[in-house]
């Protein structure tokens, strides 16, 4: 009789937390969207364990899981001296032509516990997102106005304000549901693909690794990128993406670590920054090649199988 309490208490207590995993709105919102397209592991890891949205400012930011970090290519920018330095030993950018078995680059892939979550649509909707709302957002929020914290949210704002520098439609999108509906309404609604940089194991140092056999051309002729932005809470930049080639590409490290990367390669970079990091550290002029790097695991890449 104890085993049979034991049994069914487990089998209650796993229940429960199917039912209240999968009654995460944004996630019912994935599965109405995209019915047949699985949900990628970098995106899950963002979805809230609990739903927040009725409480307050700091406890939104608290909950949230304070001020996101993620690494960022910032083609509106000219690349600082500082940055060049810190790059110098890692191939951040790269050729397309390089994407071929055999090719060796020296990468850091860094697996991170996703702290930050995603805020409820509901709330994240009714957020301002202009510079002359910052101090609103920064109350509501309970950020200092002095703090690091509010230093990046101000950084993000301006850089969500700035048109795209390839003029294509482009979206700040603060929850799931605005990331889906923005891919959905660039890209349609069949045949949806969707995926991120998995990292299988890992080794935190910068190491070189080997393109295995596989790379593979992702998507079709239009794809939807989504790059997550240094934010109080998760917030990604997506952009339609009409001058972009993506790849799937197979690695493996010196000391085994394997990766399935993500590949960007922009062929239209005629209206990049000319002073950006890559045009410093491939020794090239913008729009006279396509220039390529990896997606870190917490940016999206959306596209059709078509």
């Amino acid at each position: 009789m104890e085993s049979f309490l034991i049994v069914l208490l487990t089998f209650l207590s796993l229940s429960q937390a199917v039912v209240s995993h999968a009654a995460s709105p944004a996630q019912l919102y994935w599965e109405s969207k995209l019915p047949n397209t699985p949900m990628p592991r970098s995106i899950q890891e963002f979805l809230p364990e609990a739903d927040y949205s009725a409480q307050g400012g700091a406890n939104l930011f608290l909950a949230s899981g304070g001020v996101m970090k993620s690494r960022t290519f910032a083609y509106k920018h000219a690349g600082t001296d500082e940055e060049l330095a810190a790059s110098s030993n890692a191939d951040i950018f790269f050729f397309e032509h390089q994407l071929k078995p055999g090719t060796k680059l020296k990468v850091q892939f860094s697996t991170t516990i996703r702290k930050a979550k995603f805020i409820p649509f509901s709330v994240a909707k009714t957020m301002p997102m202009s510079s002359k709302d910052l101090p609103q957002l920064l109350a509501r929020l309970s950020i200092t106005p002095t703090s690091a914290a509010a230093r990046v949210v101000n950084q993000t704002i301006n850089d969500c304000a700035t048109p795209s520098v390839s003029g294509e439609p482009e979206l700040c999108a603060a929850s799931l549901e605005q990331m889906v509906d923005f891919s959905l309404k660039k890209l349609g609604n069949d045949d949806i693909q969707v995926k991120s940089t998995q990292v299988e194991k890992v080794d935190r140092a910068i190491q070189e690794y080997t393109i295995q056999e596989g790379v593979e051309r992702f998507a079709g002729s239009k794809t939807v990128a989504c790059h997550a932005k240094n934010f109080a809470y998760p917030m990604f930049m997506c952009h339609a993406a009409a001058t972009t080639r993506a790849y799937s590409v197979p690695l493996v490290g010196a000391n085994g670590s394997k990766v399935n990367a993500m590949v960007a390669c922009h062929t239209n970079t005629a209206r990049w920054n000319p002073k950006n990091l890559a045009f410093q550290m491939l020794k090239v002029t913008p729009g006279s090649v396509p220039v390529c790097h990896f997606l870190p695991e917490d940016h999206i890449m959306w596209g059709t199988s078509k």
